[in-house]
């Protein structure tokens, strides 16, 4: 049987493409690797489940090998803005955690940017955590301690120069129980040994004395926290809610061949998943979006390594980037 899956993307949907991918990069020291304006036509609402779908997209990577943060400036549909009363509660992709090699350079730095936290950092020094929030409104958590860091060691660290690492994302979910049979069934991703947060922690992202039941799930170099808040309970996605809405957009699975994916992606699929259509196969990469049977979007990908710089895996020149069109967002 193949390997579980590994996290191989974190998606955002933002207004301001180069506001938001120029906070990331100064903040943490991720790194440029290009970006594209072919995700529109046919084939991108294909394959996203969007009306007419059109993006500009950046990508930035931090130390590890195959593994990106990937931002879209959508043109259509237009992105709704993030409700202003959002809470990292509600349901939807919730938070990401981004591990730093100076806490308080990285500091220092979103405050140029007139980015602070939302309370005192907490933990005693060489754990320290602190949360500030994007110019997209998502909560990024700061971590001086690298939750992985007994891997410190493993071959996908090919950057070692560079200062930052994205080391979770959050789920907020309704039903831990059908989150688990999708990740940890479907996915096959075990349950992992690291201790990610004490309750205590919720008071970092504004729920001091949150209620909630999570499980936290091996997926490479990045782990999946699932959580289910039962006080305060998490509000439903609004009304008309679609991933190209500002905030986290959804996560990828990735994979060195397109067999893997597919033993993967007929799992979920076995498991109530619906794709937004049939998987597309090139001979270099293959994709194919599914929705969990709570509705969260999740990417299967797979790419061959001497493709990776085409798809945003390797550091790139700024200049090799296309420029996004104007910042635009509605209610439509």
């Amino acid at each position: 049987m193949n390997a579980p899956a590994r996290l191989n993307q974190i998606a955002f949907s933002v207004v301001d493409l180069r506001r938001t991918e120029a906070w990331f990069r100064t903040a943490f020291g991720l790194l440029p690797a290009g970006g594209t304006r072919s995700f529109r036509g046919p084939l991108a609402s294909h394959v996203q489940g969007l009306p007419r779908a059109a993006s500009t997209c950046w990508w930035l990577v931090g130390r590890d090998d195959y593994l990106q943060l990937e931002f879209f400036q959508f043109e259509s549909p237009l992105a709704k803005l993030l409700p202003v009363d959002h809470r990292p509660c509600d349901i939807g992709y919730s938070r990401v955690g981004i591990w730093v090699q100076d806490f308080d350079a990285t500091l220092a730095r979103l405050a140029t940017l007139d980015s602070r936290p939302l309370t005192e950092p907490m933990g005693e020094h060489g754990r320290r955590r602190a949360c500030v929030r994007s110019p997209d409104g998502v909560y990024v958590e700061i971590m001086e301690d690298d939750p992985l860091a007994a891997r410190a060691d493993r071959a996908d660290v090919v950057r070692p120069e560079c200062p930052a690492a994205p080391r979770y994302v959050t789920l907020s979910v309704p039903d831990l129980e059908q989150s688990l049979r999708f990740f940890s069934g479907a996915l096959r991703l075990p349950p992992s040994m690291v201790a990610l947060h004490v309750p205590e922690h919720e008071a970092l992202w504004g729920l001091a004395g949150a209620r909630c039941r999570v499980a936290v799930l091996d997926a490479g170099d990045v782990l999946v926290e699932l959580v289910q808040y039962l006080d305060p309970p998490g509000r439903p996605r609004p009304a008309g809610y679609r991933i190209s809405d500002q905030g986290l957009l959804n996560v990828a699975f990735g994979y060195r061949g397109m067999r893997a994916m597919m033993a993967d992606y007929r799992r979920t699929r076995e498991a109530g998943a619906r794709a937004n259509g049939f998987p597309l196969h090139s001979p270099a990469w293959g994709v194919v979006y599914v929705n969990d049977v709570q509705g969260f979007s999740v990417e299967l990908l797979w790419v061959r390594p001497w493709w990776d710089s085409r798809m945003g895996f390797v550091p790139q020149p700024l200049e090799r980037r296309p420029p996004p069109a104007e910042p635009r967002a509605g209610r439509d």
